[in-house]
């Protein structure tokens, strides 16, 4: 049988360049959202293309690239901010650029006052991980040029200028913001979040610098703490006024003490490591403490006094570590119990034989039959590695369209 040819009008239409065909400001618009390397080689494609790389939105991410690219030198990130006659929307240096190299560090002051990044949305830098003694180099006061304009940050290694300089921290449209590795003290953050208006995820992540943090912000709705190691970690952390909070999420063995003063929407808590040095749990004014040394326990009715001045909000939990031994039973069953709005608790196992006949024996001691919330839903779970523990993190803790933040861990 004869192929059969196309007809060629319809050739010829095949080959029409159709996205050439449209406006230069939505051309430009396209290009600013693509990666820098993909970005950068549509300069070659033909004149005009190169016209618009250089006149559109700066999109400017090292990150881009699987296995990681070859570093741009410091003198080609500086031709390209001259180079570009655009705005900024976003800057991104991964710290993997800033490890043990200080001349980086002085040029970031200067890329950030650029003139190509005007406007700036989206901004990341990470000075790179500090021993725990040692100087962090300060944030960069041209940070505060894009007070106007920031929408997402993340800021790692550095020193942040203390709670006199609340007038420069007003950052009104900031709806983002993680902190990695960095030293703040209670005053300076409580003065970030008081000009963040509509801040709405923070990630702390191996902050250092006081041992006690209180948040305060009318706006927040979703937290992520890693409080650290060693004599430098966070030792407690309050949730003194958070109307809009959602959720809590702890990372890392937290073995801080944790008060949720007034959060009335906080509906997710977790993950509370079952350990040995188990932390202090408050909600409102009430404050319990469960035993976990595997041994004997307070029983869960001692508990349930608590209940005339705790209401328990929280749709899901998470606890890790469980071993299923009288300690861990008892303070779970306090949620199973007294929560009535649960829809899920999950424990999260590790050392456990489990069979079929251990699991039934769990739904009996934690009283299943009796829960307060009847579409209370009880999961026993793994640990699953899945993408990198950092990058769970970010996404657990910024991407509020996610219902479940915990499926990144479990």
């Amino acid at each position: 049988m004869a192929m059969l040819k196309m007809p060629r009008m319809e050739a010829e239409e095949e080959l029409i360049d159709r996205i050439s065909s449209l406006p230069d400001d939505v051309i430009g618009d396209i290009i600013s959202r693509l990666p820098s390397k993909e970005g950068g080689r549509l300069q070659v494609i033909s004149s005009r293309w190169r016209h618009l790389w250089r006149s559109a939105p700066l999109n400017f991410n090292l990150h881009d690239g699987h296995p990681v690219p070859r570093r741009a030198s410091a003198g080609e990130i500086s031709r390209i901010l001259s180079a570009h006659l655009g705005s900024g929307r976003c800057f991104s240096i991964p710290i993997r650029y800033f490890e043990r190299k200080d001349h980086l560090v002085a040029n970031l002051d200067g890329w950030l006052r650029s003139p190509a990044l005007d406007g700036l949305q989206a901004l990341e830098f990470h000075y790179g991980v500090p021993s725990p003694r040692s100087p962090r180099p300060p944030l960069p006061t041209s940070v505060y040029r894009f007070s106007r304009s920031l929408r997402v940050a993340s800021f790692g290694g550095c020193d942040f200028p203390d709670g006199s300089y609340a007038g420069a921290l007003y950052l009104p449209v900031l709806t983002q913001l993680s902190l990695w590795h960095v030293r703040i003290s209670e005053s300076s953050l409580h003065a970030w979040l008081a000009g963040c208006s509509v801040l709405q995820s923070l990630l702390l992540a191996y902050k250092t610098g006081c041992p006690r943090l209180r948040i305060m912000s009318p706006s927040l709705r979703s937290i992520g703490v890693d409080p650290g190691c060693g004599d430098l970690k966070l030792q407690k952390l309050i949730i003194e006024d958070a109307p809009n909070l959602e959720r809590l999420l702890l990372f890392r063995d937290m073995a801080t003490d944790i008060s949720v003063i007034s959060a009335p929407k906080l509906g997710m808590l977790g993950r509370l490591r079952l350990t040995d040095d188990f932390p202090r749990l408050q909600f409102g004014t009430t404050v319990f403490q469960a035993s976990t040394d595997g041994g004997e326990n307070l029983p869960c009715e001692d508990y349930r006094d608590l209940v005339g001045t705790l209401d328990i909000c929280l749709k899901k939990i998470v606890l890790t570590n469980y071993q299923g031994n009288e300690s861990h039973v008892n303070f779970a069953k306090f949620f199973v119990l007294n929560a009535g709005v649960l829809e899920s608790m999950m424990l999260d196992l590790q050392g456990i034989n489990v069979t079929s006949a251990w699991i039934e024996e769990q739904h009996r001691l934690l009283q299943l039959e009796n829960r307060a919330s009847k579409v209370a839903q009880l999961d026993f779970v793994l640990d699953a590695p899945g993408r990198p523990l950092h990058l769970r993190r970010i996404e657990s803790t910024h991407d509020l369209s996610m219902a479940d933040p915990f499926a990144r861990f479990l």
